[in-house]
């Protein structure tokens, strides 16, 4: 976190890995496919929006805003993904 505050200003962060466990089960289970950048992409993207704030966006002068979406990458054709706390679903082209 304290790198991406560096590099980036800000960094997304889930609440505890309690909540990080289910969101990730929650987007396997309802997620909806976002998009794939293109034909090219190793992975797809599926999403999710929660009622209630799943983590947030901390900021480097130390301003948050809670997160309610969330993202996971899976890279095609294997069983490795990433789960992304976000403001809002990754624009695609």
């Amino acid at each position: 976190m304290e790198r991406l505050l560096r590099k980036e200003g800000k960094a997304h962060v889930f609440n505890d890995r309690a909540t990080l466990d289910a969101v990730t089960e929650a987007i396997i289970e309802r997620g909806y496919l976002t998009g794939v950048e293109d034909e090219t992409d190793d992975y797809e993207r599926y999403g999710l929006y929660f009622d209630d704030p799943i983590g947030y966006q901390v900021r480097s002068d130390g301003s948050s805003i809670p997160l309610y979406y969330a993202e996971i990458k899976i890279i095609k054709g294997t069983d490795k993904y990433h789960v992304i706390p976000r403001t809002r679903p990754r624009r695609t082209n």
